[in-house]
């Protein structure tokens, strides 16, 4: 999940979507209104007999995040709400999973006019939306991209298997040979996403008048892998509508941020623990580099909102677990906002046993920041643009690897296989690794 202002995020996602929504709002199925340049009506059936009601969640021009019940009658069911420009939004029947890609769970874009939608149970990512011009250019960027989706979908199962066959393998030569088949299945794994991108980055420039594209656009400009020269030039071409939409103009920061963290990255060394001082749960100011000089530290970026972070968080004490006799450390850093929302999912969690921060109030960056380095968060001076994000030191307080941007399977597993070389069959090896 991206960081965005405050918060992680795939893009302005978990947030709007309903990881943790505050400020929240129920509302009941609405009933026939008029339809405004600043509202939205969505009517339509729903296909089958076990759901008996629906939730829409999206976030209104007032910025309070909506959850609106719509109980099915007759296999109809109405929403409306109030909304300015096109706006993300989830609607959900009887979902079987948490995750987003439930078979009873579709993400599309609404519009401030009249929408229509054909569902059926068990099936909502392929509903039928028609009324929604974002929507449309969305799903013809997914149709573009069907066959390379497929095939990481496929790559991942396969990668899947490789992973069984070595955690249950006990010969060291058939583990490496299945360890080098796995990574050329995820070198790729990585060139599909590659083309992805790539033809996402297209559809950007061939789409300037898009909300879509804007939409699309946010996920890029944090990625250090696209120059800023590109980032500046795709956004200058932006339609004067599209640059004026309150996204349009969130990534107009969102630039000056990655301008900014590209200067406080030429600064100093970003991945440091000696200079690192943050509160702890009893209020107390520590310093990291009293965790220098031991064994090996894992330092996770984490928020009580972000649905991976929690999913993940098992395996993180799994590890934790096996490797503490050795002398691992963990500590955990928050970008939580309320001081409350950390405590209380540190408990959940149990987080407990770890080494547990909250980092300063997140914000995006200016090149004012640079001028009292103190004042910004630890999240942005290392460069944490996606959470759950985990940089492993070593006893010296260099970086051993950091994994982000990947998916969990991968984050925990080559998590535990560099920590595993580190220590090497359970025991320390002093650092050498």
């Amino acid at each position: 999940m991206r960081k965005e202002n405050n918060m992680f995020k795939k893009v302005v996602l978990v947030l709007l979507l309903g990881c943790v929504l505050s400020s929240l709002v129920t509302m009941e199925c609405a009933g026939q209104k008029t339809v405004t340049d600043k509202s939205f009506q969505m009517s339509g059936e729903l296909i089958g007999d076990s759901t008996k009601f629906v939730v829409l969640r999206f976030v209104d021009n007032q910025g309070k995040n909506i959850t609106d019940t719509c109980y099915i009658k007759d296999g109809r069911l109405n929403f409306q709400g109030n909304i300015e420009q096109p706006t993300l939004a989830m609607l959900t029947g009887r979902v079987k999973t948490k995750n987003y890609d439930d078979p009873n769970t579709i993400r599309f874009f609404l519009e401030p006019k009249k929408m229509s939608i054909s569902v059926a149970e068990n099936n909502f990512p392929g509903a039928k939306i028609t009324g929604s011009d974002t929507q449309r250019d969305m799903d013809l960027l997914s149709q573009q991209n069907s066959a390379l989706l497929l095939e990481v979908k496929n790559l991942l199962m396969k990668r899947t298997i490789y992973n069984n066959r070595i955690k249950i393998s006990a010969n060291k030569d058939t583990i490496a040979a299945l360890k080098g088949q796995r990574d050329q299945l995820q070198s790729k794994l990585t060139a599909v996403n590659k083309n992805i991108k790539s033809n996402q980055i297209d559809f950007i420039k061939n789409h300037p008048k898009s909300y879509a594209s804007a939409y699309l656009f946010t996920e890029f400009i944090s990625d250090r892998s696209i120059p800023i020269f590109l980032i500046k030039s795709i956004y200058h071409d932006f339609a004067g509508d599209v640059k004026e939409s309150k996204l349009g103009k969130d990534n107009l920061l969102r630039i000056n941020n990655r301008l900014a963290a590209d200067q406080l990255a030429l600064l100093k060394n970003n991945y440091s623990l000696e200079s690192v001082a943050l509160q702890n749960e009893q209020n107390k100011t520590v310093k990291f580099n009293n965790f220098i000089g031991k064994s090996l530290v894992i330092v996770d970026f984490w928020a009580s909102w972000c649905i991976p972070c929690v999913k993940s968080s098992p395996n993180l004490k799994k590890i934790y677990n096996t490797y503490s006799k050795d002398g691992l450390q963990v500590i955990t850093v928050s970008i939580d906002k309320r001081n409350d929302d950390w405590i209380s999912a540190v408990k959940k969690n149990g987080y407990d046993i770890f080494v547990n921060f909250r980092d300063i109030p997140d914000h995006l960056l200016t090149i004012d920041d640079l001028k009292n380095p103190e004042g910004i968060p630890l999240s942005r001076k290392w460069n944490i643009d996606y959470i759950p994000s985990i940089i492993l030191f070593d006893k010296n307080g260099s970086v051993v690897s950091k994994f982000d941007k990947i998916d969990d399977e991968y984050r925990i597993i080559g998590l535990e296989e560099k920590i595993r070389e580190y220590y090497g069959n359970g025991k320390p090896n002093n650092g050498n690794n």
